[in-house]
């Protein structure tokens, strides 16, 4: 977990599966376009909304585990970075989940668990960078 190589792989795994929803979503979109404009029911727009995330989410998985690969900092703010990095994935999956299941509770909570780990790993991205910096320094050496 350490090298980035979990959040990696996990974040274009995330895009593949996100791909293929898009276009499980467009095969069967024409029957809510009959009377000329859309009349999309709830649950499929949280789909939709869970799609669309999954591609953005993938791709921070991408970028954090190029950066948790390349930081000098602690072997435990790696590991926090890249858990929560991946727990991120919570959101698009709760949204999904949520639609699919025409509005269920415990799936928005999974998407708030996502949302609140997005944020983690964005703190703990900022501490990797800057403890980054500060070793590289030239005044630090």
């Amino acid at each position: 977990m350490t090298t980035g190589r979990f959040n990696i792989v996990l974040g274009l795994v995330t895009m593949i599966l996100a791909g293929f929803t898009g276009f499980a979503l467009g095969l069967t979109l024409e029957q809510y376009f009959q009377n000329g404009f859309a009349q999309i029911p709830f649950w499929r727009q949280l789909t939709k909304v869970g799609h669309s995330h999954g591609m953005p989410f993938g791709m921070i998985n991408i970028l954090f585990g190029l950066i948790i690969g390349r930081t000098t900092c602690s072997i435990r703010l790696k590991r926090i970075g890249a858990i929560t990095t991946a727990l991120a994935l919570c959101l698009p999956v709760g949204v999904s989940l949520r639609g699919l299941t025409e509005g269920a509770v415990w799936a928005q909570s999974l998407a708030m668990l996502g949302g609140v780990s997005l944020l983690a790993a964005c703190i703990a991205m900022i501490f990797m960078v800057a403890n980054n910096n500060r070793k590289e320094s030239i005044f630090h050496e």
